[in-house]
This record gives structure tokens, C-alpha cells and sequence, in this order.
């Protein structure tokens, strides 16, 4: 009856719990398991920093898309600075484009039909031409980002007028 009872404890004892090797085989799992959502998580924090440093050169660049064109830039073709801790430049070309002149109206603009805008008039010599602008910002990880879009500018005619 002892020898039923001892063998009996030595088959559970057996199946009750792990060897060495499954613990160890099993600790090796969960390590490998843990770097990989490691690295899943530092990839994906990695490339949420660069989309929002993205956006935020896009933003600048949409802020500068939004000023009106500048004499002075027209006449020096562009210019760079900095605005939100963002490197910018920006680029301007005249096109040559076919546009009808205009003459000025009863109430100093401008009209389609041809005659009455008076060239003595300083006001009549502004000329509104069509710039090429290319803006360029460079992000924080150096990666450019980059606009282009036609705008109007003014421009001085050929007899000197403008401002």
C-alpha cells in the first residue's frame, strides 16, 4: 500500500509544475516578445515627431502663402528668414503671361476697355504681374518642404511708375 502512495506523489509531483528549461524557455519568449513592441513603440514615437514637425513647417509655409506679395520682394526676386524656429526661402519669378491692358474707371480703378487710364498718373503705372512663387521650409530633421503656386504682384511698367 506504501508503494501505491509513493508512486502516485511522484506522478503528480512531476506534471504540477515546470522544469527549469520551460520557465527559462518561456522567460526568453517574453523578452523577445517586449523588444518587439519596444521597438514597435520608439518607431512609432519616432514617426509621430517627424509628422508633427512636418505640420509645422507646413503651417509656416501656409502662413507665408498668406501674406501679400511684397514690392521689395518682387524687386529682389525673394527672400529667406526664419519664423517659428523655421528656415524659409522664398523665390519669386515674373511670368510672361498674354494680358489685356487695363484703363482706369470713374473712380480711379482700373477697366478692361481700351483708353482712359491717364500715364502721368503714378497709380496708373502699377502694373498687377503674374510671379511665379516657390516657398521652400526646412523642417527641424532636414527634410524641405516645399509650395508652388502663381500670385499676383505689383509691379513697376517699363515708364518707371510703381511704388
Amino acid at each position: 500500500m506504501t508503494a501505491g502512495v509513493q508512486s502516485d506523489t511522484r506522478e503528480r509531483g512531476a506534471s504540477a509544475g515546470f522544469t527549469l528549461i520551460e520557465a527559462l524557455a518561456a522567460f526568453a519568449i517574453v523578452a523577445v516578445l517586449s523588444l518587439v513592441v519596444q521597438r514597435g513603440v520608439v518607431q512609432s514615437r519616432a514617426g509621430l515627431v517627424a509628422v508633427e514637425d512636418r505640420l509645422a513647417a507646413e503651417r509656416v509655409a501656409r502662413s507665408l502663402l498668406a501674406e501679400p506679395l511684397r514690392v521689395s520682394d518682387i524687386g529682389r526676386g525673394g527672400r529667406t528668414g526664419t519664423l517659428d524656429g523655421y528656415r524659409y526661402t522664398i523665390r519669386l519669378a515674373a511670368l510672361e503671361l498674354p494680358l489685356p491692358e487695363a484703363e482706369r474707371d470713374a473712380e480711379g480703378g482700373c477697366q478692361q476697355s481700351a483708353g482712359s487710364c491717364d500715364p502721368a498718373d503714378p497709380a496708373a503705372r502699377i502694373r498687377w504681374t503674374p510671379m511665379r512663387q516657390d516657398i521652400e521650409v526646412l523642417t527641424r530633421r532636414g527634410t524641405v518642404v516645399t509650395f508652388e503656386t502663381i500670385r499676383l504682384g505689383q509691379t513697376a511698367s517699363a515708364d518707371g511708375g510703381g511704388r
